[in-house]
């Protein structure tokens, strides 16, 4: 099984643009939301955009490769998706997205990163899963990051709309460090 992994800072609009490209670049991509609770309690269902699947699950999606395949049984399949019975889900592309946290009591506000992650087994799936590695660099950036023992980061990509707000609002990892954003 090989496995890839992008840190990502993305805001609203950077997500819409990505799952854009996304669908420009594989037409019959879809994306599953992950509700939060125990397997089983809730039903999955199959968005024709990211930022729907988003708004339906809160914090992350999966986009099942190949792309088209047939959502599994007794999801709900929203408007625009469509499936080809024939196609069984070999792989899932996770999309875990950034999360803002406002100051409060216990420190500054700061945007926690996400990822968007990969794992395949065999080489079958390489080109689609290539092909959403360019869709994320067509609209995200390298982020040049400063760590808090002074040493650069470039190992993350950030988009525009995030790139702004990382101005006012220091960058995390997920830990208590705080990152900057270089030029």
């Amino acid at each position: 099984m090989t496995s890839w992994q992008t840190r990502i800072w993305m805001l609203e609009d950077d997500v819409v643009a990505f799952g854009k490209q996304v669908s420009a670049r594989l037409p019959a991509a879809w994306w599953m939301c992950s509700r939060p609770g125990p397997a089983g309690l809730h039903r999955v269902h199959a968005h024709a955009a990211l930022d729907e699947a988003l708004a339906c699950s809160g914090a992350q999606a999966f986009l099942p490769l190949p792309a088209g395949a047939q959502p599994p049984a007794g999801a709900l399949a929203g408007p625009g998706v469509a499936t080809d019975p024939d196609l069984r889900v070999a792989a899932l592309v996770q999309f875990l997205g950034t999360r803002e946290h406002p100051a409060d009591l216990w420190g500054a506000g700061h945007l926690e990163a996400g990822h968007l992650m990969a794992r395949l087994s065999g080489d079958d799936l390489e080109e689609q899963r290539r092909v959403i590695w360019q869709a994320l660099e067509e609209v995200t950036s390298p982020a040049r990051l400063r760590l808090p023992d002074g040493s650069t980061d470039t190992c993350a990509r950030i988009g525009a709309q995030a790139r702004s707000t990382a101005g006012r609002l220091a960058l995390s990892r997920g830990g208590e460090e705080r990152l900057t954003l270089q030029p």
